[in-house]
């Protein structure tokens, strides 16, 4: 636009009432703006990218060493909306956060806000040399895993990959860390529900919630564990003298002091592992106590590989641990907890 057209706009402007001042703020803007236009080639030679935060927020806790020489990291993703009255958050512990935590407490986000799940506080159990985003196959082979192994010989499927055993049996000094020195700092930051914590955990993670449902009684109400490694120590093994099924022989006579819920999922095409037949045998052999108050669902859900299964199993059994309770709004989730 020329000096010229200027003058002459604003002459107009002047001369004008408010409309005709508003019509010709509007002509300047568009000749602006057209005068900035770029071609998609020039933007993609000329924009930069920007930071992405995610769009909850997310504090970040590196608690000091704990009583097991490791060093944990939390992530905390607040309540959606705040509690029903008369009521105080919930509490979701998720095992493997870098693959767990971040995905769940985007997908459930409706489920909050609606009320098909409580208010809750996200809690990831992290690590601190994890900071860069990726995780660290040595923790979850320490954290997770209920007794310490080493491959007979070194035809062992195992044998090749070092990192997948050793310094394995770690789970039950784990969740001694859990709950002494996590769950109370959670609680003590946060004015939370105590009777309501849930426990999250897939794959290797998965066998570690089983493993705490066992002989943690009272520890957690709810778990929601997908497809877990419970092949654990050793896939070579009968079925009846793996690490998961010696456990649950040793802890039959457990007590659990108020009702808690067990939902387990695995998908169809894992049997190619045994991994369907081998969770039935487990839910199977917890069924078979017959303690009124431990519930258990299972869910074997179609056309799901062990890669892939998480975001699923996830939604169905969030939603379904809290199917029927008081205060809840209907869902379409089938699973009875009676």
């Amino acid at each position: 636009m020329t000096v010229d057209n200027m003058k002459q706009i604003s002459g107009f402007q002047l001369r004008g009432n408010r409309r005709t001042l508003f019509l010709a703020i509007i002509i300047i803007l568009n000749f602006s703006a057209s005068g900035f236009a770029q071609s998609p080639e020039e933007n993609a030679k000329n924009l930069h990218p920007k930071r992405f935060d995610y769009p909850w927020d997310v504090k970040v806790f590196d608690l000091p060493v704990s009583k097991n020489g490791v060093s944990y990291r939390l992530y905390v993703r607040p309540p959606i909306e705040p509690p029903e009255e008369g009521h105080k958050p919930s509490v979701f512990y998720f095992l493997d956060p870098l693959a767990l935590f971040t995905p769940s407490a985007a997908m459930s986000y409706n489920y909050e806000y609606f009320h098909y799940i409580p208010s809750a506080y996200y809690v990831g159990i992290g690590y601190q040399d994890e900071a860069d985003g990726r995780w660290k196959e040595e923790n979850r082979t320490r954290d997770y895993t209920p007794t310490a192994f080493t491959p007979p010989d070194e035809n062992h499927y195992l044998a090749s990959n070092p990192v997948d055993y050793e310094n394995s049996g770690g789970a039950d000094a784990f969740l001694k860390v859990v709950e002494e020195e996590i769950i109370p700092f959670i609680e003590a930051k946060y004015d939370v529900d105590p009777q309501d914590r849930v426990l999250i955990g897939k794959s290797m993670s998965g066998l570690a919630a089983a493993y705490a449902a066992m002989t943690k009684p009272g520890l957690f109400k709810r778990y929601l564990i997908v497809s877990p490694s419970i092949w654990w120590d050793d896939f070579l093994y009968p079925r009846m003298e793996r690490s998961i099924m010696r456990t649950v022989e040793k802890t039959k006579d457990t007590e659990y002091p108020f009702e808690t819920r067990i939902y387990f999922a695995v998908g169809d095409a894992e049997e190619r592992m045994s991994l369907v037949t081998d969770v039935y045998v487990l839910f199977n052999a917890l069924q078979r106590r017959f303690n009124p108050n431990l519930k258990l669902n299972i869910e074997v859900l179609s056309d799901e590989l062990h890669e892939g299964i998480y975001p699923n199993a996830f939604m169905r059994g969030i939603v379904g641990l809290y199917a029927d309770e008081e205060g809840r709004r209907a869902s379409a989730s089938k699973l009875k907890w009676n």
